[in-house]
């Protein structure tokens, strides 16, 4: 079963809210991830909209549609928190989604650095033509 597990919300001093959230899959670390928006494009944010999805409140309740989305995957080694968090050891690898996402008018929207063992996630590209 995959749960949320010690998530943290807070809005920080640059007028952008920072998400943070340990993931959970059987009652073992899956994921790390930070996500930055910014307040005044995500009002309201509260605890009971992000213990549901955050981005079902950005498409039906704002009516935010996203443009386009810059993501860069890289493979590192772990720090601290992936040894403290996700078990990892000095030289275990460690894969890296940093993402920003725009909206269809060109804002900003998220800026999330998500961190997990190499051996916990894939991603799978499809590229089609219109």
């Amino acid at each position: 079963m995959l749960e949320q597990e010690g998530f943290v919300y807070k809005e920080s001093g640059l007028g952008t809210n920072v998400l943070s959230n340990l993931t959970l899959l059987d009652d073992e670390p899956l994921v790390i991830e930070h996500t930055y928006m910014p307040v005044s494009q995500v009002p309201a944010l509260s605890k009971r909209i992000l213990e549901g999805s955050i981005y079902s409140y950005l498409h039906k309740k704002l009516h935010i549609k996203f443009g386009g989305v810059f993501r860069r995957i890289k493979a590192d080694l772990p720090d601290k928190y992936d040894r403290q968090y996700l078990g990892a050891n000095e030289s275990t690898p460690i894969l890296e989604i940093e993402q920003i996402v725009w909206t269809n008018s060109g804002v900003n929207l998220e800026y999330s650095r998500s961190r997990n063992l190499y051996s916990n996630r894939s991603y799978i590209m499809v590229e089609t033509s219109h």
